[in-house]
């Protein structure tokens, strides 16, 4: 049973399998890995009022990008799946260059090899729940955008951040703005932001309410 779910959840069909198998069951749900999902600022301080000039300023190592996610998908019917992960990336490589506001990546590039685990609930009683494993190559890439500093831990990325977090086998979509806290600690940046979407969203005729949350945390070194 856990194979023959594990392999369901991987598939590309995932919601026309659930609507499909809600016809013979009634109450079932479709489960998914895949949401759009907006970043939203970890700060509330005024993004007009901003100092782009920083003490992170350099160029950077990356070393790593930890996540945890969770997604709660839940259906007219009491039927409700909860996904889960947590992971930190291998295979690191590329650089990120802070210089007075503008941001720089190059070559940036990370593998996640982890575990997923999926529990379906109907009616608040387990119905059923695998874990399964889930991997993602974010192949070398370049890319230049801004930042703000906008207090001594806090900072906003007009065009998004240097990655997203990893869902099943993809990425989240890409975002346009968001923020965060960063911490320098020696030669260590890290930077954490958290993501969270709230949808609402039809298939083969059954309405479905979608919560996709994750909070990641990227390391630099300065080189």
């Amino acid at each position: 049973m856990a194979d023959y779910f594990s392999a369901i959840l991987n598939s590309k069909n995932i919601f026309l399998f659930w609507a499909t198998k809600k016809k013979t069951m009634k109450k079932l749900i479709a489960p998914t890995l895949l949401s759009i999902v907006i970043l939203i600022t970890s700060c509330t301080k005024d993004k007009n009022n901003v100092n782009s000039a920083s003490a992170i300023d350099g160029t950077y190592k990356f070393t790593s990008v930890s996540a945890s996610t969770n997604s709660t998908l839940t259906d007219a019917y009491g039927g409700k799946m909860v996904t889960t992960s947590d992971y930190t990336s291998i295979n690191n490589g590329g650089t990120a260059i802070f210089n007075n506001g503008s941001l720089t990546a190059t070559g940036l590039t990370y593998t996640v090899d982890a575990q997923a685990k999926g529990i379906y609930y109907q009616d608040g009683a387990i119905l059923d729940s695998s874990s399964y494993p889930f991997a993602f190559t974010l192949p070398s890439s370049n890319s230049v955008g801004q930042y703000k500093i906008i207090s001594s831990d806090s900072i906003y990325f007009p065009q998004g951040g240097l990655t997203t977090p990893v869902d099943g086998s993809n990425p989240y979509p890409a975002t346009t703005g968001g923020g965060g806290r960063y911490k320098l600690s020696g030669k260590t940046l890290t930077i954490t932001q958290q993501y969270l979407k709230d949808s609402t969203f039809t298939d083969s005729g059954e309405t479905y309410n979608m919560e996709q949350s994750a909070t990641t945390s990227i390391m630099l070194e300065k080189q």
